[in-house]
Parts: C-alpha cells; structure tokens; sequence
C-alpha cells in the first residue's frame, strides 16, 4: 500500500523561473544590442573625430568638443558587451550534457569570460584618454587613442577563437548542427587573419567581417537552442 500511495503522489510543481533559458535568451540579446551600438556608434559618435587623414590636433579637439557623447557613447558599448556574460550559463549547462568532465565548459566560460572584458575595456580606456585631455594633456592624444578600440578587438580574438572551438566541439560531439561548426571553423579562421590587425591596419576589415560573423553566429546559436526547449 505505502508503495501505491508513493506512485500515487503527485509531482512536484514546475517552478516558472527557467534559468537556463533565460541564460539563453542573453545569447539573442547580446548581438542584437552589440549591432545597435555599434550603428549608432558609427552615426552619432564616430563623425565627431574627423577623417583619418586630418590632423591629429585638429582630430583631438574634435574628440574633446565632443567629449560629452563619446561618454555616453563608451557606456552604452561596454554595456552591451558585458550582456555576452549572461549566455555564458547556458552555454556551461549545454557543454557539460556532452562533456561530462566539464573541459569544454571550462574552456568556454573562461574565453566568454574574457570576450566580454576586453573589448568593452576600451570604453573605458578611452575614458581615461578623455579625463587626459580634460585635465590639460596635448588634445593631440585623443586622436591617437582612437586605435584602442581595434587593437583591443584584435586582442579580443584569441579568447574568441577557444570559445568558438569549445562550443564547436560541443555541438559536434553532441551531433547537432553541423552547418554552424563548420561555420565556427571559417570565423576562427578569419578572426585569427584579423588579429594581424595588432600588426597592420590592412587587416582590419577581416577583423571586423569576422566580428559581424562571429556576433551573428552566437545570436543563430541562441535562437536554435531556445526552439529546442520550447
């Protein structure tokens, strides 16, 4: 009898806080305001820093006219990369289902980790050149900061190339999605011809092509892992 009343009983409730899928729901999110940031950027910030080939000082007392919106500019950046913290939980839980010694996912929590430090990271530095300038420093240093928000992109791919890998061996182990591993293979391939950017201007545009794949690689991923938990 105790043995049918056991049966019997009823299940547990379903508690409506799904941490795993919010997790995931950071995966969309992240992308998605990486992308407005960086147009607005590009709209509204950016032009007030002149062309390349102005002078420095004349740049730099652009940047400092300007230096109230570059504020909220860097802000508004580093917000938006921090949210990549946010999947990382998800992306912990998905890895250790097919890894059960938890390297993958300590692979890829460690670089998502970093991802979300480094380049935002460069809001913040160029705050710092910011106060600088404001302080009395030549306005000439504002015009060469401008390359801290590449250089630390380009710094940013060797932490984005083992999160990609880890979450490639992840899905393939797991037998999903072979399109999006072999997609993951071409943006390591490229981010890693992008860091060249540290050396040589010339590579940036692979720099920022691999970027836009990568962001709307991690957004793809997020969107087809949150159909399966529906």
């Amino acid at each position: 009898m105790s043995t049918l009343d056991t049966d019997r009983r009823p299940a547990p409730p379903r508690t409506a806080l799904d941490p795993v899928r919010i997790s995931t729901r950071f995966g969309l999110l992240f992308p998605l305001c990486q992308l407005v940031v960086m147009v607005a950027m590009a709209v509204f910030v950016l032009p007030h820093g002149g062309l390349p080939t102005d002078p420095p000082l004349e740049r730099g007392q652009s940047v400092q006219g300007a230096a109230d919106l570059y504020r909220i500019g860097n802000y508004v950046f580093m917000l938006a990369g921090s949210l990549l913290l946010g999947f990382l939980g998800a992306v912990s839980v998905r890895l250790r289902r097919v890894d059960g010694s938890g390297t993958l996912a300590t692979v890829a929590v460690a670089s998502g980790t970093l991802l979300a430090l480094i380049w935002p990271l460069a809001g913040a530095l160029h705050d710092t050149a910011l106060d600088a300038a404001a302080a009395g420093a030549d306005p000439r240093i504002l015009a060469g900061w401008d390359s801290v928000a590449p250089f630390s992109l380009a710094f940013s791919v060797f932490a984005r190339v083992f999160f990609l890998g880890a979450i490639a061996l992840g899905l393939k182990a797991a037998g999903t999605y072979p399109w999006l591993v072999r997609t993951a293979v071409v943006l390591v391939v490229l981010s890693v011809a992008g860091s060249a950017t540290l050396v040589s201007g010339a590579f940036f545009p692979l720099l920022a092509l691999s970027t836009l794949g990568y962001e709307i690689w991690v957004g793809v991923l997020a969107w087809r892992w949150l159909r399966e938990e529906r």
